[in-house]
């Protein structure tokens, strides 16, 4: 399935794991502690270039890791964590995967580099209960002895809804923490309501980088039913000085139009949604529109007759 880069869903993801200080503070709590162990979290770099080539583009996030091992010996050995985000259930995800893997150790062959272990990383975004089973199970109707031949997968399998708000305060990476905080009102938007102090508690007071708390702000209003009101609220019940640089934050928004939002990026937003199974009244109410001009959007965007 090719990816939406527009949807607001996966862009933010993205731009979550994007950052090496991030994604470590992440990959140390939720990877399995027999792998974690192994792993020299220091050397992670995350690999911006297309990591297979342009054809194969389209079809996979292209969050890719690359970190060294812990050893006593002098000879560097790297593995890859390849991280796959999902927003819904996907019964191909081991095939992609697995194209995705083979496709890269035979680059790696043609152009006389030697392949290195890829790890494939599942993180699931989705509300739905989601079991990825392995490659066997999808092809049930054949004979256990046929079944047997099919290559294994074990990919790591994270699901957003498991992650307890405990794990989140633990983070290292405060400015992680409230950035997976965030993803989970995509599950259950209400809960923002609840969730907004917390997460302006759980964000660095000092080297804050302003233009990521802006897209978590942003984010955050595009997927609850907050107010703008509420959230000025809310603002004022955070101490100082972190209250300052998040009321600034606030105002730079209002200024900006972002909250309020631009044409053009609230379309995106109403086409996202969509898209994401989201109803038309219930979008009305998100992007703060009369359902009649959503439905005209949707129209004009040739996702609705």
């Amino acid at each position: 399935m090719a990816k939406r880069y527009h949807n607001i869903h996966d862009a933010f993801v993205r731009e979550s794991f994007s950052d090496a200080e991030r994604a470590v503070a992440f990959l140390e709590c939720f990877l399995p502690e027999k792998l974690v162990k192994h792993i020299n979290f220091e050397s992670l770099t995350v690999l911006k270039e297309t990591y297979i080539n342009e054809a194969l583009k389209e079809h996979f996030s292209d969050l890719v890791f690359e970190v060294s091992l812990k050893s006593d010996n002098s000879v560097k050995t790297d593995v890859v964590l390849l991280f796959e985000h999902k927003s819904s259930p996907d019964r191909n995800v081991l095939f992609q995967v697995g194209y995705y893997m083979f496709a890269h150790w035979t680059k790696c062959l043609t152009e006389n580099k030697e392949p290195k272990p890829i790890i494939p990383i599942i993180y699931y975004q989705g509300k739905k209960n989601w079991k990825v089973g392995n490659l066997s199970d999808l092809f049930k109707n054949y004979p256990e002895e046929i079944r047997n031949y099919m290559p294994t997968l074990n990919p790591i399998f994270i699901d957003l809804k498991t992650i307890s708000k405990d794990q989140l305060m633990e983070m290292r990476n405060n400015l992680m923490g409230a950035a997976i905080l965030a993803q989970q009102w995509r599950i259950n938007p209400t809960k923002l309501k609840e969730d907004f102090e917390r997460i302006f508690r759980l964000l660095p007071i000092e080297d804050t980088k302003m233009n990521f708390l802006e897209m978590i702000v942003v984010y955050a209003l595009n997927v609850s039913e907050i107010t703008e009101a509420q959230l000025g609220e809310t603002i004022k019940s955070i101490p100082e000085p972190l209250k300052e640089k998040i009321m600034t934050t606030y105002t730079m928004l209002i200024e900006k139009g972002i909250q309020k939002g631009k044409i053009e990026e609230k379309n995106e937003v109403i086409v996202s949604l969509f898209d994401e199974g989201f109803e038309t009244a219930k979008i009305a109410k998100i992007v703060k529109l009369s359902e009649e001009k959503v439905v005209a959007i949707l129209k004009d965007k040739e996702k609705l007759k």
